[in-house]
């Protein structure tokens, strides 16, 4: 939902409906218009009313956009008889529309809403329609892995029993990371364990560390890439060579090294581990309509965050890969879900913004526009100045062994102290904002788990990103704005001045923008405070 700010500035705003139904296209506005959009000429006919407001607005960490809706009367008389056509069995309430914003006299239009009706009220055919316009929801009705991806009598017909229709686990980066058994082996011949669902990336080495829970041994093996009884290229290891094996129902457990073979491999046939593309990756086992340019421009980003999973699914459930996403990556990134033109699409928390990723400066001094209403602080009860965060997964246990934690609290750090390495310790640090929010507000800690990260590194900045977000409460504050700005959309970074607050080139990200029928625009900022500057 981005537009060219050259069709804003001086350009009367016009609200234009594409309204389908009983197999029609119905283009409607408030007034008529001849649009010239892209080459292409639409007259839209005098018949839009919605007298309302268009809020987009960022659900801040959200795993799930928020719908747009708006409510719209539509005076469809002498274009359709409405009763008629439902009478002749066509369903009002299986119409669809899209809403733009147009910039009289340009070229383009901005896409505000494409979505269902929802509530459609209809009276005598010289009467209005009333209805609601809303998003499209995002139900991801794909399943992951495929399903033939699983031990059977096709894929592996000397499989043992007890393995009968498990599911293959799919391999992110390096579980395990060099300390402990992470993913499940599968027997599924003689000598043979099937470790991954896919080929795995071998740049580094060809070998894992299988462990025999059975039996206590482990060993480095080769792998190697075969094809299942379905054709599929899997991973597998030979264990004939393997001290300690006494039975094929032993309890067989991987270990992967960052030195060594990794999981499933990304487009430039890397280890897909950031994760950015461990995210692009899983958008792309969704059906969702989803921006991948827009998801593109945040990969390097989340790259900084590194992901070591297994991914198994039941044998009698697959996965949603929205849902994993939901559950395994939006609690422990800084970003949220959000609605665009192209569909659904990420947006980076910039909790480290600073004037110099601006991309508009709000200068209300210079009459570019006014508040509405006094600033406002977050709810106290999100604020947190102590995280700990749970990871390394013990896979044979289903339990933690290490910990992160960030916090402001000196009896914490004395009581434990960072210990680096090892397959089991804590790591404790602090910095400003946790010290700052312990000093203001008291001892406020907040637990976190995560099943999907090894790295102390990736553990220590996913606290520090949770310690910009609630160690503080954030300010936010309400502009209705000259519609130059309407080309941003909520997780942009601006800079605001407004000297009756005391804000002066100020970084702030855009929370909300609302749109009203009138052509004002409403923003609402969320000031990026830096707690290093402040004092206890």
């Amino acid at each position: 939902m981005s537009f060219d700010l050259s069709h804003l500035v001086g350009r009367e705003l016009v609200w234009l409906l594409d309204f389908s139904f009983a197999g029609q296209a119905f283009y409607l506005s408030k007034d008529h218009e001849s649009a010239t959009i892209e080459g292409e000429t639409f007259d839209y006919h005098p018949g839009l009313v919605w007298g309302g407001t268009l809020e987009d607005q960022i659900d801040l960490l959200s795993g799930s956009p928020s719908p747009n809706q708006v409510s719209l009367t539509l005076y469809l008389e002498g274009l359709a008889d409405v009763p008629q056509l439902v009478a002749d069995g066509h369903d009002l309430a299986a119409a669809t529309g899209k809403l733009f914003v147009w910039a009289r006299g340009s070229g383009e239009r901005l896409l505000l809403i494409d979505g269902k009706v929802t509530d459609p009220q209809y009276g005598a055919k010289d009467q209005p329609v009333t209805l609601g316009l809303e998003e499209a929801p995002f139900d991801d009705t794909a399943l992951f892995p495929d399903a033939q991806a699983r031990v059977d009598s096709k894929t592996w017909s000397t499989a043992r029993e007890d393995l009968e229709l498990e599911r293959y686990p799919w391999i992110f980066g390096y579980p395990g990371l060099d300390t402990k058994p992470a993913s499940p082996a599968l027997w599924v011949a003689t000598d043979k364990l099937l470790i991954a669902g896919h080929p795995v990336t071998t740049d580094l080495g060809s070998n894992v560390t299988v462990h025999n829970r059975s039996t206590t041994t482990s060993q480095a093996l080769a792998v190697a890439v075969e094809a299942d009884g379905e054709g599929r290229n899997v991973t597998t290891v030979d264990i004939s060579g393997m001290s300690g094996v006494n039975a094929e129902d032993d309890e067989y457990w991987v270990e992967w090294a960052s030195d060594s073979a990794g999981g499933v491999a990304t487009h430039d046939g890397e280890v897909c581990r950031g994760a950015g593309d461990v995210l692009r990756f899983m958008m792309e086992q969704s059906d969702v309509r989803w921006d991948r340019g827009r998801l593109a421009a945040i990969v390097p980003g989340l790259n900084f965050y590194r992901i070591d999973a297994a991914v198994i699914a039941e044998p009698d459930r697959r996965i949603a890969p929205l849902e994993w996403i939901a559950e395994n990556l939006v609690p422990i990134l800084p970003i949220s879900a959000r609605q665009g033109a192209e569909g659904m699409y990420w947006a980076l928390f910039r909790y480290d913004a600073t004037a110099a990723d601006a991309i508009a400066a709000i200068d209300i001094d210079r009459a570019q526009g006014s508040r509405d209403g006094a600033v406002s602080y977050s709810s106290r009860d999100q604020i947190a100045n102590e995280f700990r965060l749970a990871y390394s997964l013990f896979g044979p246990t289903g339990r933690h062994n290490r910990s992160y934690i960030l916090t402001g609290d000196d009896e914490t750090l004395n009581r434990e102290p960072p210990i680096y390495g090892g397959p089991e310790s804590t790591n404790a640090a602090t910095n400003a904002a946790t010290r700052i929010s312990r000093a203001r507000f008291g001892y406020l800690p907040r637990e976190f788990k995560t099943d999907v990260v090894y790295d102390m590194i990736t553990a220590g900045r996913v606290c520090h990103w949770l310690a910009a977000a609630y160690a503080l409460p954030s300010r936010t504050i309400a502009y209705t704005v000259e519609q130059r700005f309407g080309h941003l959309v909520p997780g942009d970074v601006v800079t605001l001045t407004d000297s009756e607050i005391a804000a002066s080139s100020l970084p702030c990200l855009v929370d909300s923008v609302t749109w009203s029928e009138q052509g004002s625009l409403g923003l609402v900022l969320r000031a990026i405070d830096n707690p290093a500057r402040e004092t206890f």
